[in-house]
């Protein structure tokens, strides 16, 4: 599965998998607190949450933005380097 990937690819996917288990493991936490302690406020820290899910879902769509729009240009021959002659 992974024999076919770019480096690229496997750092962006690596990336998303480490973010993920901690955004999960954050509301788990978040949760259980709420659980625990009933009158402790979360809403920092759903706050916090929620800005780094924006973040990294801008991040990545910015990224695949950018390769979707890279294989267009290829395809069309106007990557750099090809001939316009």
């Amino acid at each position: 599965m992974f024999k076919e990937r770019s480096t690229i690819d496997l750092v962006v996917i690596i990336l998303s998998i480490t973010i993920g288990g901690v955004l999960l493991l954050s509301v788990f936490g978040a949760l259980l607190m709420k659980l625990i302690h009933p009158v402790t406020d979360i809403s920092r820290a759903v706050e916090a949450i929620t800005n780094i899910t924006t973040t990294i879902v801008g991040a990545l769509v910015g990224f695949i933005g950018g390769r979707a729009a890279g294989r267009w240009e290829g395809a069309n021959g106007n990557a750099e380097g090809a001939s316009n002659e």
